[in-house]
């Protein structure tokens, strides 16, 4: 008998393609910041983005593998979800999906937060590539 083996990438294959799509717009943001080397990487990812964090984690280190962002930490920060109440305008984390407010107890709760997929932040190197910085002493 085999045994099972889970795969991040099997569970979740889009995954891949929001990967490349992350390491293009941090390269992209690097350049407008003078090519400076990307230190850390802040994704927030909502609890309903549809998005496998475990599997983004996975096809990240496999697309940056032998790139110019190869060792660059990618934090991947959990959005939960959030409700504003129409009536009252409380914000809150729904128990169970239930949109009832517990501030008034109006069922008129809709979705403020927890389905986005978003580049949060970029730690950059200090120096520019082929500036070396000044040396004291």
């Amino acid at each position: 008998m085999v045994p099972s083996v889970r795969c991040p990438l099997f569970q979740g294959i889009h995954e891949l393609s929001i990967a490349e799509s992350i390491a293009d717009s941090v390269r992209q943001h690097a350049a407008l910041r003078g090519g400076r080397r990307v230190r850390r990487i802040g994704v927030r990812v909502g609890d309903t983005s549809g998005v496998n964090a475990e599997a983004l984690d996975f096809c990240f280190a496999i697309v940056v593998r032998g790139t110019d962002l190869e060792g660059a930490a990618l934090d991947l920060e959990r959005v939960p979800v959030r409700f504003r109440c129409e009536a009252c305008g409380h914000e809150f984390e729904p128990a169970e999906f239930d949109p009832r407010c517990p501030a008034c107890g109006v069922e008129r709760g809709r979705l403020s937060g927890g389905d986005e997929l978003s580049l949060a932040y970029l730690e950059l190197d200090d120096e520019e590539p082929g500036r070396p910085g000044e040396t004291t002493g």
